[in-house]
């Protein structure tokens, strides 16, 4: 009997002593502790709309002999979305305005000249992008969930399709890839920077120019709003 007291209380006092580990030794724990975190917020507070203004560039045909500056052309952006766990989430956007470039056929030309002898004029079309995006939580995958965390970086890639509004019009797919990054505000407002690169089928620009792709760049500044946080 005494032996198997001992035995006993040995166990009793291991077992204490893993009780007491920190959770942050043990890599599983760690992972359970922060998918029950998330869990037990409340749905809502993963769901979230958010809007920005900024620049884009588009790379068209004969884009590239007028100036980059000269190319740059406000954008607008609205979207929403859910995050499904502390990692992933989903988000559906709209973003448009216009682009700017050059034309060798005066298709959405502005009636400008650029360059006589090349045939050269100014070039402008009105277009909306509808997309959705899935994103990775790059900081809660490294860092853990934290619902207070002051900055967040958040690679996504996303399908699409632009369509150019301006007549005769067009209609291309459009897939897409950026990086969101937020900064926390208050409990339920985050200061947004979008850095995201969008490709479109030839002929997007009303021209046929012999390449697979155009594309355009842009970056955006706004506020993500989390509802119920």
């Amino acid at each position: 009997m005494k032996k198997i007291s001992t035995i006993i209380l040995a166990t009793l006092f291991a077992l204490g002593g893993f009780a007491k580990e920190p959770i942050e030794k043990d890599p599983w724990k760690t992972k359970f502790m922060t998918e029950k975190v998330y869990q037990e917020t409340s749905d809502l507070n993963h769901w979230f709309v958010g809007a920005s203004v900024g620049g884009q560039v588009y790379f068209g045909d004969h884009d590239k002999q007028l100036s980059f500056g000269k190319r740059i052309t406000p954008q607008f952006e609205i979207y929403a979305g859910k995050w499904l766990n502390e990692r992933f989430g989903l988000r559906l956007g709209l973003n448009g305005i216009n682009y700017k470039g050059l034309t060798q056929t005066s298709m959405y030309g502005t009636g400008e000249i650029f360059h006589a002898g090349q045939n050269l004029e100014y070039q402008k079309f009105n277009f909306i992008n509808v997309h959705a995006d899935f994103m990775f939580n790059w900081t809660n995958d490294a860092l853990g969930y934290d619902p207070g965390r002051l900055y967040n970086l958040i690679p996504y890639v996303g399908i699409g399709f632009g369509a150019v509004l301006s007549d005769p019009g067009s209609l291309k797919f459009s897939p897409n890839l950026g990086i969101l990054q937020t900064f926390r505000l208050t409990d339920a407002l985050d200061l947004t920077l979008d850095i995201r690169g969008n490709l479109y089928g030839d002929e997007f620009d009303g021209e046929v120019g012999g390449r697979n792709f155009e594309g355009a760049a842009s970056t955006s500044v706004g506020v993500k709003y989390t509802l119920n946080r």
